[in-house]
C-alpha cells in the first residue's frame, strides 16, 4: 500500500488493481479508501461445493463409491479455499 502513494500514469494508461480476500473485515481503513468498490461473494451452496470437489479431486484416485454431494452436504460454510 506504501507504493500506491503517488502512483502515476500516463494520460492513455490504466492501472487496474484486483484483491480478494478471506477476511474482508479485518481491512484497515487505507486499504477500504484506496479500494472503493466492494464485491462480496458468498460461499458455495453443496451443488457447488460438489463440483468444487470434483475439480480438485479429478485426478486422485479415488473409490468408486465416493459420494460427492454426500461430502458437500458435509462441508456447510466451507470455502472453496477450505475445501
Amino acid at each position: 500500500m506504501v507504493n500506491w502513494d503517488g502512483l502515476r500514469t500516463k494520460d492513455t494508461e490504466r492501472v487496474l488493481v484486483l484483491a480478494a480476500t478471506n477476511r474482508p473485515f479485518d481491512l484497515d481503513e487505507a486499504v477500504i479508501r484506496r479500494l472503493p468498490w466492494r464485491l462480496m461473494v458468498n460461499l458455495p451452496d453443496a451443488a457447488n461445493r460438489a463440483k468444487i470437489l470434483k475439480v480438485i479431486l479429478a485426478k486422485e484416485e479415488l473409490s468408486p463409491y465416493v459420494d460427492f454431494d454426500a461430502v458437500a452436504s458435509m462441508t456447510e460454510g466451507y470455502s472453496q479455499s477450505d475445501l
